[in-house]
């Protein structure tokens, strides 16, 4: 363990040299202009400093432009903008009911003449606060019934920020005006408003505050009108939006719509909207879209794990891969799509087809059918392929979607012999499986923000069907936390188990692997976990080579730097990962979790973060090492784990 502390020692001692460095160098010429260096704020009570410092222009420079040792960092001092903010603030503080608030400044210079200082004074004074709220409806008897009555309209309501003691905020009254009356549209009235009028009495610091909501008449979708439509007729791109003549207006619905619109793999553009009309009890709604080209060709290019080079540059055509696809859009015209693409790389050749039914009982669901063949390489088994793939899928919401799939192939595994000299192990078998994949999200901010789960169950062999009967079930579940507006700490925890099988031993394809650039990152891909020795024609150790197992556990924990206001685009991350590979469940108690170290670089490129990460096994067995009977075969290298890849880890 105190190696892997040496290693952080040494990654923070990198982060920081060029601090060092700057720090040690004398800043000899002033500038003419005086640049602001430090913004505080004294007196707020009420809001954080972080909270103010964001409503102002005045911004000191970074900390790691203020290490820019070879130039002057900060923006000019402009005394003028200084008193714009004060007025800002001011405002700031009005609009939340403070409306005696006084701000004043101060510019004082710091340990050289052109740094500067700003420094604001804030008198809070005391706020208005509401006395009373007054709440009316305007509907005709039935309508008001309706609205008074309705769950969803009540919650929006008794959660308003306007309420008896609390402080009377100007600044609310848009979003209470809208949350009003998006609540009366969802009850079918789209001509609802509302407004909201206050009686303030500044000697005694109160307010009264009375809100009206006017219902308007309650209408139901009568037809749906569609622009620009090309070779996709308009009545497909109406069923597209979900809405139904007849039934009742509701934003969300057209919200929805918009959504499933906007997602269609044939269109590029696409609004929803509602168009002038008469505000009566029928309510018409137009869609214009700009269809994708039909037919389009894809050619991916990238380059893969660094750890398949065995034989240094002789292997160097192993590091790339690439894919290319041809699509066919709107197939018998009735928006259906044909995919046909093939993928290349050491590990992994595939070519497949997909074709899809987008609208299969409603908007949400559809229906892929997928014929492939593929041939993969692994470390200790090569396979080859072939079957299809029937999935029916389901996006209940952006946040939420299922799939329930079928496949059924046919396998030829060769696994490696323990001896080089004996042929490899080669057994033919077919799966046939019923997979259920759920996924669920919340906040999901490009891995910045929210989390997510995404669990698996897999079921083959229930009729005799298949050559090995088993069932398997998985967790992936994440979570991004923002620290700050720079640093982000994201977790993951993935687990799999194998928990019913009527063989007692079951092909490599279908065990449970761990380890790799998305995974451990100490270890190599599938390199984590239970091992074999492999020995050569003379009976001499040669290399392990894992053989996977019935259940995985793995975590990753990752602490991501942006520096954008150093080098743009460019960033760093810290983790600490962990698992292992148990290869039966009765050996979880007396196997311990393995941990791996490291950190990388980053970089936003145009096709996505290109990543490289360096990781370091912190309690590596002695197969990892390579030590066979008591005898050292590896190297130093064996404790280190490089991987390049584009794309975050999770």
């Amino acid at each position: 363990m105190h190696k892997a502390i040496q290693f952080f020692i040494l990654l923070l001692g990198l982060l920081f040299y060029p601090m060092n460095m700057a720090l040690a160098q004398d800043q000899d010429e002033e500038p003419v202009q005086p640049r602001v260096w430090s913004v505080d704020f004294k007196g707020n009570t009420t809001y954080e400093d972080l909270v103010l410092s964001k409503i102002i222009l005045n911004e000191p420079p970074g900390r790691f432009k203020k290490l820019a040792f070879w130039r002057k960092p900060g923006m000019k001092l402009n005394e003028n903008e200084v008193r714009r903010d004060v007025i800002r603030i001011e405002r700031f503080y009005q609009r939340r009911g403070f409306d005696e608030v006084k701000v004043s400044y101060e510019i004082q210079s710091l340990n050289r003449e052109w740094r500067k200082a700003i420094l604001f004074t804030v008198t809070e004074n005391k706020p208005i606060r509401i006395k009373e709220v007054n709440f009316d409806i305007k509907a005709n008897p039935k309508d008001r019934e309706l609205i008074v009555t309705n769950d969803r309209f009540n919650t929006i309501r008794e959660r308003l920020p306007y309420r008896k003691g609390e402080r009377y905020e100007v600044i609310n009254e848009a979003d209470v005006r809208a949350n009003l009356t998006r609540a009366l549209n969802n009850l079918g009235f789209p001509y609802a408003n509302s407004s909201i009028e206050a009686e303030t009495d500044s000697v005694a610091k109160s307010t009264v505050v009375n809100i009206e909501v006017t219902s308007g008449v309650r209408a139901r979708f009568d037809t749906v009108t569609v622009e620009g439509e090309e070779s996709l007729g308009a009545r497909y791109i109406a069923r597209e939006t979900g809405i139904k003549d007849g039934e009742y207006f509701s934003n969300d619905q057209l919200r929805e719509a918009q959504r499933e619109v906007f997602s269609h793999h044939l269109l590029r553009f696409a609004i929803v909207s509602i168009p002038d009309q008469p505000q009566d009890s029928t309510i018409s709604v137009n869609v214009r879209v700009k269809e994708a080209p039909l037919r389009t060709v894809q050619l991916l290019f990238g380059i893969g794990n660094l750890t398949r080079l065995d034989n240094g540059w002789a292997d160097f055509y192993k590091l790339f891969r690439g894919r290319a696809s041809w699509t066919h859009r709107n197939v018998r015209g009735k928006g259906e799509r044909f995919t046909i693409s093939s993928s290349a790389s050491a590990i992994e050749q595939r070519l497949s087809t997909d074709y899809l039914f987008p609208y299969l009982f409603n908007t949400k669901s559809s229906f892929v059918t997928s014929p492939f063949i593929s041939h993969q390489l692994e470390p200790s088994y090569e396979i080859f392929r072939g079957g299809f793939t029937n999935s029916f899928l389901y996006q209940y919401s952006s946040n939420l979607t299922g799939s329930v799939s079928y496949e059924f192939t046919l396998n030829n595994e060769s696994t490696l012999s323990s001896q080089e000299s004996l042929p490899d192990s080669i057994q033919s078998y077919n799966t046939s499986s019923f997979n259920l994949n759920g996924y669920y999200s919340t906040g999901l901010n490009r891995g910045r923000s929210g989390w997510s789960i995404q669990p698996f169950w897999q079921l083959s062999g229930l009729f005799s069907e298949s050559t090995f009967s088993f069932q398997k079930v998985g967790l992936d579940t994440r979570k991004f936390t923002p620290l700050t507006e720079n640093i982000v700490f994201a977790k993951r925890i993935n687990l799999g188990a194998i928990y019913f099988s009527k063989n007692d031993t079951l092909p490599s394809n279908i065990r449970l692997f761990s380890g790799g650039t998305n995974s451990v990152r100490g270890w190599n891909r599938q390199e984590l976990g239970p091992k074999r020795a492999i020995l050569d024609a003379d009976g001499n150790f040669d290399r392990y080579v894992p053989i996977g197992g019935r259940a995985n556990f793995s975590f990753n924990t990752e602490f991501r730097f942006r520096f954008d206001s150093f080098i743009k685009g460019f960033g760093m991350a810290a983790f600490l990962d962990g698992g292992q590979v148990w290869r039966n469940f009765g050996d979880i108690a007396s196997t311990s979790i393995l941990f791996g170290t490291g950190a990388g670089l980053r970089y936003q490129s145009p096709i996505g973060p290109v990543r490289v990460d360096v990781a370091y096994k912190v309690n590596p067995t002695d197969k990892d090492l390579q030590l066979y009977q008591g005898i050292d075969y590896g190297n130093a290298w064996d404790r280190w784990g490089i991987h390049f890849s584009i794309g975050q880890a999770f």
